[in-house]
């Protein structure tokens, strides 16, 4: 046989391979990412201990979501066992049937399924507020599937000072210091603790944003989602990155000695429904001391 005729069978069936898997495997299987929290020994109190703090994003909904595939997305984030569960937003893309009342009702069945004992908290993607009617559909079902959307709000979680930011694309992101400070407090208290607590949670959809403008008052650990990790990459080098997701697109960046930055790439697809080499997660953090008690900083380490 021609060597030419050859290549080329081996050039499309390598082809077909990677079409197949790029939409019919990938998409589906889902990287369960574990992140501890290590405190000091010289920490009396630790915020959330033993608790396990879920995050997921980017699930963009759309014309071809089906039941089942949104079902198997939740019952991946339930197996990680969520005391807390946050969503980090792009619940929506352009081709949501937002009109459809049956499809709303499938959304907001999946999201309901959902279940936490200290809550679920959601902050909004770009493709959730880029026009007023993606908003009037998001933020309304969020709520009645038990999410609490944070825009530039903060909360106190199990002694966790967390703060979730308003979209940067679309809105206007900000840091209260007013207000943190009182979240802080609350921490603090709740930690049994007469000093502001020294560590917060931050939640921004896009990953470029917050570390281009950094403001807050505390160290932490940034969670943020937006990239996709790519979605559909040269086997691991992505072709396309939206805007403020272009230097931070994947996964785990160390900013500074004060914060850490985890991109999640999110469980669902957006224009192409498709994945190559960029596998959609979920991030499970949980919050320890530290067996090296000669650590004298919290450490960040993803497992």
């Amino acid at each position: 046989m021609d060597i030419a005729l050859i290549i080329l069978f081996a050039v499309l069936a390598g082809g077909t391979l990677c079409l197949l898997y790029g939409f019919f495997v990938e998409p589906f299987w889902v990287k369960r990412r574990k992140v501890e929290v290590r405190f000091p020994s010289s920490w009396s109190r630790i915020p959330c201990e033993g608790k396990r703090i879920v995050f997921f994003s980017d699930l963009h909904t759309c014309a071809s979501t089906t039941e089942k595939m949104l079902l198997q997305r939740m019952r991946a984030v339930m197996r990680e066992k969520p005391d807390a569960i946050i969503f980090g937003g792009d619940l929506v893309e352009e081709r949501t049937p937002l009109s459809d009342p049956d499809f709303r009702e499938m959304v907001l069945r999946a999201l309901a399924s959902l279940d936490a004992p200290l809550g679920k908290w959601a902050i909004l993607g770009n493709h959730d507020v880029e026009a007023p009617r993606n908003r009037a559909w998001s933020v309304p079902l969020l709520r009645e599937t038990g999410f609490t959307v944070l825009e530039n709000e903060g909360i106190e979680l199990c002694g966790l000072p967390v703060w979730g930011f308003a979209n940067a694309l679309h809105c206007d992101p900000m840091f209260d210091n007013e207000a943190f400070s009182s979240v802080r407090r609350k921490a603090s208290k709740a930690l049994g603790l007469t000093d502001p607590l020294r560590f917060s949670l931050y939640l921004v959809h896009e990953s470029d944003w917050f570390t281009e403008r950094i403001s807050a008052p505390t160290p932490g650990l940034i969670l943020s989602g937006h990239s996709h990790h790519g979605q559909v990459t040269f086997f691991g080098i992505p072709l396309i990155r939206p805007p403020m997701g272009k230097k931070h697109w994947k996964g785990f960046y160390r900013i500074g000695d004060r914060f850490t930055l985890i991109v999640s790439a999110g469980l669902g697809t957006v224009h192409i429904h498709a994945r190559f080499f960029a596998r959609p997660d979920i991030v499970t953090l949980t919050f320890v001391e530290n067996n090296n008690h000669d650590a004298k900083e919290i450490e960040i380490v993803e497992l």
